[in-house]
């Protein structure tokens, strides 16, 4: 028993004298609750979605109404093909608005509408709904990217560098960009696979086509991949310990599985929240998947989700270079 408890007392005061893993253990649940209640807390939740195109006279009664958030839009078509496809719920603009006949929460918004503002006239649209697996299926796929990504590079340079591997590999003729390049390639042809194969698996099972061209998805998983391994090469860099990587890869991971629109839309959402989803690499993929296998979008219509991920890469790769630490 003394053996035992001399081990206890051993583990036990390593940790604590780790501090940067110490003080991750602490912060992170605070960082994470305090950034769940200034998202997702809300006093007033949005239980309808209605669009408005440039100005209308019965917005502003409208706007006034709890429960209904109103979000404004640039692109008439583009807002047209988003009542189409039930992704919200009405739409306004000038003298007329816009409901799809199909949509149950169209129905009901109609009503509130037709109450408020009479005189609008009404233009129906008609488009099938997006099914929930069809919406579902790319974030899911990217979400396991991501942490297959983070953690799979991660927790591996940082064996090789407790372990001594690096100090041996240090030695040689090799350079720091090339075992990163090495962990990236190696980790990229696993990872785009394995999401190759689970799409595959689910769009048999429930039907599921791409109305986009299909190699438009491989290019674009092939970046948001090297991507955020790129990331987690940047956390390991330089991190000696296992307990402060996983703290690291942690409080990049959570914020992308709950902000980069894996389980739910950020259609309407918070400017502030928004932004800090624009910033997130698995946000750029999701949304680009999602366009090309819901809309049918081309090259040039997820072009800028496709150069973020290239300067993601260039910039982590970069980073990580330089910042390396053998030892």
């Amino acid at each position: 028993m003394n053996a035992l408890f001399a081990l206890i007392n051993a583990r036990n005061l390593e940790f604590v004298r780790d501090k940067s893993a110490l003080g991750w253990s602490l912060l992170f649940p605070i960082i994470i609750i305090l950034v769940l209640v200034l998202v997702f807390d809300d006093d007033n939740p949005t239980l309808y979605q209605l669009g408005a195109y440039g100005d209308s006279p019965q917005l502003e009664a409208l706007s006034e109404l709890k429960h209904v958030d109103v979000i404004y839009y640039n692109d008439l078509e583009q807002a047209k093909h988003k009542v189409s496809r039930h992704l919200i719920d009405g739409l306004i603009s000038g003298d007329s608005y816009w409901v799809n006949p199909d949509s149950a929460k169209g129905y009901i918004l109609e009503q509130v509408i037709f109450s408020k503002s009479p005189e609008l006239e009404k233009q129906t649209i008609v488009g099938n709904a997006v099914r929930h697996v069809e919406w579902l299926l790319p974030g899911i796929i990217g979400m396991n990217m991501m942490f297959s990504a983070l953690y799979g590079v991660g927790y591996v340079v940082v064996r090789y560098r407790r372990t001594g591997v690096l100090k041996r590999l240090q030695v040689t003729p090799l350079a720091a960009w090339q075992f990163l390049a090495s962990q990236l390639i190696s980790r990229l042809g696993a990872t785009v696979v394995s999401a190759i194969l689970v799409f595959l698996v689910i769009a048999l099972m429930f039907d599921i086509s791409s109305q986009g061209n299909v190699l438009l998805l491989v290019l674009n998983t092939l970046l948001g991949s090297a991507a955020m391994i790129s990331i987690g090469l940047l956390v390991a860099s330089r991190t000696r310990s296992d307990e402060l990587c996983n703290g690291l890869l942690n409080i990049l991971s959570w914020p992308m599985m709950f902000l980069s629109g894996i389980w739910f839309s950020l259609e309407g959402s918070k400017p502030w929240v928004r932004f800090l989803a624009d910033c997130l690499p698995l946000t750029h993929m999701n949304d680009a998947n999602r366009a090309v296998i819901i809309d049918g979008a081309g090259l040039f219509d997820i072009g800028n989700h496709l150069l973020y991920l290239v300067a993601t890469i260039l910039i982590c790769l970069a980073l990580a270079s330089r910042s390396f630490r053998w030892d």
